[in-house]
């Protein structure tokens, strides 16, 4: 059975994050964290990798924090695939210019987050 991430949890990631990294703490739309978290639940993508992307999406296009969006959505599908043996196996810094390219070319979406964790992502059992 796939283990999800609450609400909870991800404001507890993002709480963290701003703590390590700095920024301004908070939720600006508690809706948009809800819908975030509970997207990839919603039975409709066909395996984890796509609901991790659905997540990924959701939490840094919607901006449910006032501050560090793409850090908790990229820190939270670690933590989900982590929870169901699945690891991204990558540089960080490579990662990271990846994810940040396709930001800045108004690429960040689900079929390139999809392709983005497809090759990245490994299951461990």
């Amino acid at each position: 059975m796939r283990r999800y991430l609450t609400v909870l949890e991800i404001a507890s990631l993002h709480r963290i994050l701003i703590d390590q990294y700095g920024g301004t703490a908070g939720i600006r739309d508690p809706g948009a964290l809800e819908s975030a978290c509970f997207r990839p639940q919603c039975g409709y993508y066909e395996n984890i990798i796509e609901e991790a992307a659905a997540l990924m999406e959701s939490l840094a296009i919607n901006h449910p924090f006032l501050d560090g969006n793409k850090r908790v959505s990229f820190a939270s599908v670690d933590v989900f695939l982590r929870l169901n043996k699945y690891r991204i196996i990558a540089d960080s810094d490579e990662l990271y210019k990846k994810t940040m390219q396709l930001f800045s070319e108004k690429k960040f979406e689900f079929v390139e987050l999809n392709k983005l964790l497809k090759k990245y992502a490994v299951y461990f059992p």
